[in-house]
């Protein structure tokens, strides 16, 4: 199941975070967004490939990169992954903010907090995708 949800810019900044479980922010997410903005940087350039997962002993990071290069990062339990549904659920996520923050990002001054109300959209999203995500939703809350 998808634990977090990170959007990050080409310039390796943390637009939008979701944490699913609790709805806490990470004491630092500009910082692992510059490390995976810088991760996905040099498999690109070393190995002129994209990187797609980052295995952990607990959790997988699964990485969708949208032609924009702006890359959103989902973290997941480990046993409870699918690459075709989170590639899915990837593209939708990020084609929507694209679309619904088209403005704020061709201006963006470093103010992250316009995106903040994104997180309803994330869980309509799925909720109205994955009926198996919905549940998920109820029980944590």
């Amino acid at each position: 199941m998808i634990k977090e949800l990170m959007i990050i810019d080409q310039a390796g900044i943390a637009l939008f975070y979701h944490n699913f479980k609790n709805n806490d922010k990470l004491d630092d997410e500009q910082s692992l967004a510059s490390y995976f903005d810088i991760i996905c940087r040099f498999t690109k350039n070393s190995f002129k490939e994209s990187l797609k997962t980052l295995v952990l002993d607990s959790f997988i990071f699964f990485f969708y990169t949208h032609k924009s290069n702006y890359h959103l990062v989902l973290k997941c339990e480990n046993e409870k992954y699918n690459k075709d549904v989170l590639e899915s659920i990837s593209e939708k996520i990020i084609k929507k903010f694209l679309l619904k923050y088209k403005k704020e990002l061709k201006d963006f001054n470093g103010e992250t907090s316009l995106f903040i109300s994104f997180s309803e959209d994330v869980i309509e999203i799925l909720a109205s995708k994955f009926d198996e995500f919905k549940k998920f939703l109820i029980m944590e809350q």
